[in-house]
């Protein structure tokens, strides 16, 4: 397993290396077909990108639920290569379907579609205005940008506590003990590397060997230097409020046994 900071051209999430990466498998010919998220006003759904520029309407993270791995199955009855971005416990779910290559996103939480609306129009900020949303350092963080003197735009940031929110989350996320995507080839987030770089877990050597073509083509940026530490905080806390919840869906669901 190597652990490496990537940075693309894409103005995608961090370096924009999910972007590059399957953007790179389409042209090749690596992937005929990838899983991936669009949204409206940020409401995600899901659809198949056959072409590098259909990667393009898929870029940067929505935060909210997607049903990705229903079309697992007419992906893979309909072409050979099918490539799959997803959170861990999409990974995990495809596990039963024969795919070329799965692309793991870090993920502490997710939230129902409604849930980020609500919480996105108590900062303030209409829905249709937000040009990114991040999770970084224990916060959930809105950017978005207005047109200033007709031409120039003036960027404006908003944050909140993830503590704040948290209760809003799918409860599921409450039982998911996985923050790295452990089942998936490649795993790919921020955290552990500098503003502006992805975090790339290469867990085989297939996904190895085309980083190398893409770094020796120019395509991407590679640094050694991640912060493993802090992936694996993160890992250990998901690990540890999954146990700490199972007791508690355990004592709800049956008080006799304690």
């Amino acid at each position: 397993m190597n652990i490496l900071s990537i940075k693309s051209n894409y103005d995608g999430q961090d370096g924009g290396f999910v972007t590059a990466l399957t953007t790179y498998c389409l042209k090749e010919g690596i992937l005929d077909a990838v899983v991936v998220v669009g949204a409206n006003n940020w409401k995600p759904y899901p659809f198949i990108a056959t072409k590098p520029e259909d990667i393009l309407k898929a870029s940067k993270s929505k935060y909210s639920i997607s049903p990705n791995n229903k079309l697992l199955e007419y992906a893979t009855e309909n072409y050979d290569n099918v490539g799959l971005v997803g959170v861990p416990c999409q990974i995990l779910g495809g596990n039963k379907f024969d795919l070329k290559m799965k692309i793991g996103l870090f993920c502490t939480k997710n939230f129902p579609y409604d849930a980020i609306k609500n919480i996105v129009d108590g900062l303030g900020i209409p829905i249709d205005r937000v040009e990114k949303m991040d999770i970084k350092k224990g916060k959930f963080i809105v950017k978005t940008s207005e047109i200033e003197n007709l031409i120039k735009k003036k960027e404006m940031v908003k944050e909140i506590p993830i503590k704040e929110i948290e209760k809003f989350a799918n409860p599921a996320c409450r039982l998911c003990c996985d923050f790295s995507a452990e089942y998936a080839d490649i795993s790919v987030g921020s955290v552990g590397s500098e503003d502006g770089w992805n975090t790339v877990i290469i867990r085989n050597n297939n996904c190895k060997k085309i980083i190398d073509e893409m770094h020796e083509k120019g395509l991407v940026e590679i640094k050694l230097d991640v912060d493993v530490n802090a992936i694996q905080k993160l890992e250990n806390i998901k690990k540890r409020n999954q146990e700490i919840n199972k007791c508690s869906a355990y004592y709800a669901v049956c008080p006799y046994i304690f």
